[in-house]
């Protein structure tokens, strides 16, 4: 079933850790995501930085919308924003690279990192360095790059992409991560887009990660993966 995680460093990341560590609503870290944070500050207007990646590698077998899902984000998800204090910067980035992803990291800073595209119990998928090819970026191998970043943490991370759950999980356990979003299994393109209006729409109303990840599990569960079953979404938040 769709679950929070609470993660500590101490978490073992099993197939069991959801039935082991799920909780209704992670109030305790709620309340501290950026945009709510920002949107409170006494301070000028605030910038909230959304990086959106996505990679598309023509399998015909399994299309994707990537400009529909980034649309989602960009535009539908701002018009409903409800914090007038905070301004909001979206930089999208297609055919990505590992040293492509770290210099946008390294430049852009990040508050929240959308991922887009196919993932496999591997990683999520990006572009090989010379171009041909996948090259699979797994926890260890992402935490790498927002190291030499010189990101510590993480405000938010949105793996919308199959298989991509215990990657969520492992980076919200070591830390990398405050706020993480995986889907355990495979999923199909119609309940990636509904998860990311939801979650992204919820997000920019109410700042709160337990309700925009609630809305997104529910528009999400409207549509049935390629094995006829409704796949789970994993919400995790570092203890």
């Amino acid at each position: 079933t769709d679950a929070f995680l609470l993660c500590s460093p101490t978490t073992t990341i099993t197939e069991a850790t959801a039935a082991r560590f799920q909780h209704p609503e992670p109030t305790r870290t709620a309340s501290l995501f950026p945009i709510a944070a920002l949107s409170s500050s006494a301070s000028p207007p605030q910038t909230l930085r959304v990086l959106i990646l996505r990679n598309n590698f023509d399998i015909v077998a399994k299309p994707l919308e990537l400009d529909r899902e980034e649309y989602i984000v960009m535009h539908e998800a701002v018009n409903n924003a409800a914090f007038p204090s905070v301004s909001i910067t979206f930089e999208s980035i297609g055919f990505v690279t590992r040293n492509r992803l770290c210099a946008h990291l390294s430049r852009f800073q990040p508050h929240c990192i959308h991922v887009c595209g196919h993932g496999s119990e591997r990683g999520i998928e990006l572009v090989a360095p010379t171009g041909n090819g996948i090259d699979s970026l797994n926890a260890p191998g992402l935490a790498q790059l927002l190291s030499e970043a010189g990101i510590a943490r993480l405000p938010l991370l949105v793996l919308n992409s199959c298989y991509s759950a215990k990657m969520a999980a492992n980076l919200a356990r070591l830390g990398f991560v405050a706020h993480a979003v995986g889907i355990a299994g495979p999923s199909v393109n119609a309940q990636a887009l509904d998860f990311a209006y939801g979650f992204w729409v919820t997000l920019f109303k109410s700042g709160s990660f337990a309700a925009c990840f609630q809305n997104g599990v529910k528009l999400a569960r409207r549509h049935r993966n390629e094995e006829g079953v409704v796949s789970n979404y994993q919400g995790c938040v570092a203890d």
